[in-house]
């Protein structure tokens, strides 16, 4: 929802130094190529994941009509036995007995933070391996822990890739793109992956999945609060986005994001007063959120509290250089950066 300011941070921003080769060059022999064969005919290709000693995560929808798979790793193939799907959470688990691969390093997408670099390994188009490189856009809290917006592209042939932080850890399986965007893809968090691994005695045999469709699949109405906020912002729907912000926050009192987005949507209905309240309501929440102090600032700019304006301005210069300049040099205002 809030994403393109923040890619409007860090387009601004230093560029960070390039990945290492040295990092991630060893990491893409634990990265392998899924090939399924599906029940009505043809193949689906993927990417997956090696995470433990012959055992590949990917995306289950990619394995959603499998009859019988394989990965290619190492130049050679090797038979898929059996699975375990989370299909919720768009987390499968394939066993590939004979499949040496050396296991990834399994990180936290709760330790990232905005801005910060990471890289996306997968297959794209299904061909060669490929390396990308780009920065954390939000993190939106599902299920206990955060689904990783980045601007790290790829393709539908590197779903059930993985989304590593600048160490080589991996933080999220690439998932899904936002529908209608080119710059917002989303990364299902490491975390599903950890508390998930399957025992000796959870495996099943390969078959067409018939079960729940994963959460970023439902019906516009049925989707996570932070998936709907997106079209009604783009259709400048800003009551419908305040009122979807509101119940979000009395869903999730924890989570600044909907108060972020309430801000937003109570800003571009010139009610800059009370989207002050909201944008204080989420700093109590996360004090340090750049965004936060980024729209506290336009909204005391509009109000003419001048005293206030640079004290959110000088906040925001020690959390995020390149929006302070924006701010400062009266580019893109919020209700354009969005």
């Amino acid at each position: 929802m809030l994403s393109a300011l923040m890619a409007l941070q860090v387009s601004g921003a230093t560029p960070a130094a390039p990945p290492s080769p040295a990092t991630f060059i060893p990491l893409s022999g634990s990265v392998v190529r899924v090939e399924v064969e599906r029940a009505e005919g043809g193949l689906t290709l993927g990417t997956g994941v090696t995470i433990a000693p012959s055992v590949v995560v990917t995306n289950c929808h990619v394995m959603r009509d499998a009859t019988t798979a394989r990965i290619s790793g190492s130049g050679m193939l090797w038979e898929v036995s059996a699975e375990v799907a989370d299909t919720a959470h768009d987390v499968c688990f394939l066993r590939v007995p004979a499949w040496r691969g050396k296991p990834v390093v399994l990180g936290a997408a709760d330790s990232l933070r905005l801005g910060q670099q990471v890289v996306a390994l997968g297959f794209t188009g299904g061909t060669g391996i490929s390396l990308t490189s780009g920065h954390v856009l939000a993190l939106h809290a599902l299920d206990a822990t955060y689904v990783v917006e980045s601007d790290t592209a790829f393709t539908s042939g590197a779903s059930g890739g993985g989304l590593f932080d600048a160490s080589g850890e991996l933080v999220g399986l690439l998932t899904f793109r936002l529908r209608g965007s080119a710059g917002n893809y989303y990364s299902v968090p490491v975390e599903w992956i950890r508390n998930a691994l399957p025992g000796d005695g959870q495996w099943a045999e390969l078959a067409p999945q018939r079960g729940q469709r994963a959460f970023w699949q439902a019906e516009a109405a049925a989707l996570p609060y932070f998936l709907q906020a997106p079209a009604l912002d783009a259709d400048g729907q800003w009551n419908a986005l305040q009122v979807l912000a509101e119940r979000w926050a009395a869903d999730s009192p924890q989570d600044a994001e909907p108060l972020l987005v309430r801000g937003k949507a109570l800003q571009m209905q010139n009610r800059p007063q009370a989207a002050v309240a909201a944008f204080l309501a989420a700093l109590k929440l996360s004090p340090d959120d750049p965004i936060a102090w980024y729209g506290l600032a336009l909204c005391y700019r509009s109000l003419g509290d001048d005293v206030a304006m640079h004290a959110a301005e000088a906040k925001l210069g020690t959390l995020s250089e390149s929006l302070a300049e924006t701010l400062k040099a009266g580019q893109a205002p919020m209700r354009e950066a969005n």
